[in-house]
């Protein structure tokens, strides 16, 4: 338990500067357009989502437990204190808790298998996120959701792309630890959590 509370204070610290420092980093990188019948359309949105989908990622698989999801939510809280945030904070908390309870499903699976689970967890993360942005921010009809999930495909194009660019930078150290078995010794579901977390996301924004 020592070393993995060790590792994770370590990229505890690590997601917290990387997120403040890529904010002003990348918060004006230039989006990528085409041209479509006369209408300027993005096509790819750069954030800096990948730090902490990273970091979600490898916590559930390597640490696991109440890891999974106290990780990214301790990271998103202490920046979006300086960040600051909106209403859809709700559903980015709990969609990393998302992914770290994919990461957690993937401890017994390979790395080949993990790098899938990992593109699982993007596209659900950008589900439940754009499903928060529906509720807030469109009309709630079948028009708005179309529209809603439309306009956030360059964004999951730049999420998919990043995220699997960097995870191997965090993921193959761990691979020379044997994390997996105090994972067995200490095998707390992360599931249930991260389901009353969604659950309360959807409740507070309505």
């Amino acid at each position: 338990m020592k070393k993995k509370l060790l590792i994770a204070t370590a990229l505890l610290f690590i997601g917290i500067a990387a997120r403040l420092w890529l904010y002003n980093f990348l918060s004006s990188a230039p989006h990528i357009y085409i041209t479509l019948a006369g209408t300027k359309q993005p096509i790819f949105m750069m954030d800096v989502f990948f730090v902490i989908a990273a970091i979600s990622l490898v916590a559930g698989r390597y640490l696991g437990s109440y890891f999974s999801f106290l990780l990214p939510l301790s990271i998103m809280a202490v920046t979006d204190i300086i960040i600051g945030n909106s209403m859809i904070f709700l559903f980015t908390w709990s969609g990393f808790a998302i992914m770290g309870s994919i990461g957690y499903a993937s401890k017994r699976k390979s790395m080949l298998q993990f790098f899938g689970f990992s593109i699982l967890a993007v596209v659900a993360y950008d589900l439940w996120t754009n499903f928060g942005c529906w509720l807030g921010w469109y009309s709630h009809d079948l028009n708005g959701l179309i529209l809603c999930y439309t306009l956030a495909i360059p964004f999951m194009l730049w999420h998919l792309v990043s995220t699997l660019a960097i995870l191997p930078l965090f993921a193959l150290p761990f691979e020379k630890l044997d994390l997996n078995k105090m994972i067995e010794m200490n095998r707390i579901p992360t599931f249930s959590p991260t389901a009353l977390m969604m659950a309360l996301s959807i409740l507070m924004l309505i």
